[in-house]
């Protein structure tokens, strides 16, 4: 009698994913062991963006030159380059990837702006006002080696603190909102007092 017993098929993890989480902590801790030698290197070094830009461009183009150069005297054949051109559903799924992410940007700001809490509007901006500050003291290779060290941290961090990050976030949101009420109180009772004295004043002016 023939088996016919069949498994589910397990499904595949993402690399990135498991990399971020630590699940594979073996390749999570070589990728953070080789960018923070990179980035040992490349600061000791002294090396911009625009140098080591230009050295990759420069090894890409001297490989393919010697790629081609090689081929042309061992087949005498040129290479054959109809493999690299761009497809029309490439170049339109592109677009539309963009597309979309430009609405959102655009949306998302404008929730930010019009839409939502003073709280949400003064984290967002004090957010963008530390970026920038951070981009006028840092290079653009060490914001990148910050912001993988983040993507490494934080996602494992916020998976294990996460609901406790929460309740902080949701405590520190209800003793903001109530300061601010308090203080909006005290204005409208400090507006309305003086309302009321300059009433009186023109009153006995009167």
């Amino acid at each position: 009698m023939a088996n016919d017993v069949t498994k589910d098929p397990t499904p595949k993890s993402d690399i990135v994913e498991d990399i971020y989480l630590w699940r594979r902590k073996k390749l999570a801790f070589s990728t953070l062991l080789v960018s923070t030698s990179t980035w040992i290197l490349l600061s000791f070094y002294g090396f911009t963006t625009i140098t080591i830009v230009s050295w990759i461009g420069i090894a890409v183009v001297s490989m393919i030159f010697l790629w081609g150069s090689l081929l042309r005297l061992l087949s005498k054949v040129e290479p054959e380059l109809s493999g690299l051109e761009v497809s029309e559903e490439f170049v339109v799924e592109t677009v539309r990837s963009c597309r979309m992410l430009m609405e959102e940007m655009v949306r998302w700001m404008f929730r930010v702006g019009a839409e939502s809490e003073w709280f949400v509007f003064a984290r967002t901006v004090l957010g963008f006002w530390i970026l920038s500050r951070i981009g006028n003291l840092l290079d653009f290779h060490t914001c990148l080696f910050i912001g993988l060290v983040m993507g490494l941290t934080v996602p494992k961090l916020w998976e294990k603190y996460g609901d406790q990050i929460q309740k902080q976030l949701g405590s520190l949101k209800d003793k903001s909102k109530g300061a601010y009420n308090t203080t909006h109180e005290k204005i409208l009772e400090m507006k309305n007092k003086l309302h009321h004295g300059t009433e009186e004043k023109v009153k006995k002016s009167e």
